[in-house]
Parts: structure tokens; sequence; C-alpha cells
């Protein structure tokens, strides 16, 4: 089987790389950037065949190459420039590029190219503050963005359904929650990296950190764990929905890393920040505000998906990978 992943240089473009690659697949890897070096040396020792394509994800005609030479049959499309609450004007029009147009642009190359499924992701951004309502979050909850970039990601919902209706394609458009684990590294389109790769960035640099300390769990889902959920939407022989949620379905507090990267990096201190004091980690939205966790009763029943990582299971994986990555965390 032939994927093309693109965004495949950033985080859970090169864990998705990774995956497919260690069950023998063929991958066509289109970026902006090439993959990290430290990355290429673990996926060449892969099974699958890696096939790296630079180029810019409005560059219609690289990318129909790449789809069109290569005989791609499932694309996962997972470029995307990830916004904080604050939008700089001057990249608006890049950033609807780059998350929706080129969506509507790999849309028509599927139709043309008989592209066997195609996976659009949307985010739990969508939702807006339905996340802090205190209310179990469904794929059923009205999403009523508050960001652009949840904006946007609810507009490739919509464009996932015209490509169904309009176009007869097979598209899924999943929608993650916040990601953390292997590979995360800043590539200048994600605002705030996620408060575990500083943690663990700090850790291998043998730094201190101070996090907040108000604030309850959040839900932060592993990578191993969002990936796999991916790679059933893009495997499956036959979906039941549009829309699916993917997260851990369970919260969890960052000092239950912090006191496991203490142990494996000894010269790495942390505290919570008194009263007043402005935390080290930044964080993408305030944390004084309860967190529903995303519900994943619907992959469960179609795709038979668990995480594979409990919440712990998760940090100690984390912690090891970072151990043995201490290079790539510290570039």
């Amino acid at each position: 089987m032939t994927y093309l992943v693109t965004g495949a240089s950033g985080f859970v473009g090169l864990n998705l790389v990774e995956l497919l690659l260690g069950r023998g697949e063929t991958v066509v890897a289109f970026s902006l950037t090439p993959i990290p070096a430290a990355a290429c040396d673990t996926l060449g020792a892969l099974p699958g065949r890696l096939i790296e394509v630079t180029g810019d994800i409005d560059d219609y005609a690289r990318l129909e190459g790449a789809v069109r030479d290569h005989r791609v049959e499932r694309i996962a499309h997972l470029a995307a420039i990830t916004l904080g609450a604050s939008v700089d004007p001057a990249r608006t029009a890049r950033v609807l590029d780059v998350n929706s147009v080129s969506s509507v642009a790999l849309l028509h190359l599927a139709h043309a190219h008989g592209v066997r499924r195609l996976l659009l992701p949307s985010s739990s951004a969508a939702y807006g503050d339905a996340l802090y309502a205190g209310q179990p979050i469904s794929e059923a909850t009205v999403c009523r963005p508050t960001s652009l970039y949840g904006i946007t990601k609810l507009l490739n919902e919509r464009l996932a359904a015209y490509g169904r209706a309009a176009l007869g394609l097979d598209v899924v458009a999943p929608r993650l929650t916040a990601v953390f684990g292997p590979w995360e590294h800043a590539t200048g389109v994600r605002e705030t990296l996620s408060p575990p790769f500083q943690l663990a960035r700090a850790a291998a640099r043998g730094e201190g950190a101070v996090i907040a300390h108000a604030g309850g769990d959040r839900d932060w889902v592993y990578a191993r764990d969002a990936t796999r959920a991916l790679a059933l939407l893009l495997d499956a022989p036959r979906l039941g929905h549009l829309v699916y949620n993917i997260g851990v379905a369970e919260g969890w507090r960052l000092a239950d890393l912090c006191r496991r990267l203490a142990a494996a990096f000894p010269a790495f201190t942390w505290r919570q920040a008194a009263a007043g004091e402005t935390p080290s980690i930044a964080y993408h939205a305030p944390l004084d505000r309860p967190r529903s966790p995303l519900g994943i009763a619907r992959l469960a029943a179609d795709l038979g998906y668990a995480p594979s990582f409990t919440a712990e299971g998760a940090l100690d994986d984390y912690v090891a990978w970072a151990v043995g990555h201490r290079a790539f965390l510290m570039a």
C-alpha cells in the first residue's frame, strides 16, 4: 500500500510515517522541510519504503506529481499551522491556505487520481467553549470554534462532507485533541509547543522548570496512540461516520511527568509556580478552566479502538524515548 503523508517532517506526521514504515508500507513523505536527520536514522532502519518529496503544500503541480507518479492510494493531510490565542493578521492568509485551501486541492487530486481514502484532520478546537462547559464531549456536541485555528479545522470537516457528497470520495475528518510524545520539535508552524515537550527539552538540557500551580487534569493524548487511531481510519474497509474524536478519554497532570523526568535526568529540577509567579512552561489555554476529555466511544464502536497506553504508561514510554533521543530534544 502506498500512502501520502503531508506535513511529514512535523510532529504528528513523523509519528504516522514511523508507524506506516514499521508495517512495511510505502510512504511518500511530502513536506516543506526535509525530515530531521535524527529521525531519518530511525526511519531508515524500518522495513517500509520512504520516498521524500520536499515542497510547499500550495504547489499544486508538485503535489499532483507526488500522487500521480507514486500511485498513492491513501492520503493523510497533516500539514497545518497551529495557532495560539493571538493571531498575527499578516499570517491569516497563509494559515487559511495551509489549513483549508490545500484541503480543497487534495479533494480534487484524490478524485482525479482514484485515491481510496483521504484523511482531513479536524481538531478539538472546533468545539470551542464546549470543552470547558463541564459536559461530556462527543461527536454530537455542537461545534462553535472561538479561534481561527478552530475555524479552519471545522472548515476541513465541511470540505470533507463536500468531498463525500459532491465528488463521491471516501473522506474522514478526525478531531484530534492536544498531542504529546516522540518526535515533537520546533518547526515554526506551531505557536506553542506542548507543555510535555517543553518539560522534556528542559530535562534534556539540564534546565529547571516552573509549572503552573492552578488547574486540573488535561487530556494530552500520546502520539503513538493518536497515530494508531489515524492509521485505523486510513485503513478501515468502511467507515460509518465522517467525524471521529481521537483522544485519551482521561486526564493527567504535568507534575506526573516532572517526577519521571527528574528521575531520568538528575540535573533537571522543577517546581510549581508561587502565587503571582509566571511559569516557565507556556500553555496553549488557561489551566483554571476544567476541561472535558473527548469521548472516543464512536471510534471504539466502529473500529475497536482503545488506547494502547494508560496515562502512566504513556509518560513512562515518553521519558524512555526522551532518554534515548536527548540530542534530538536539545536541538
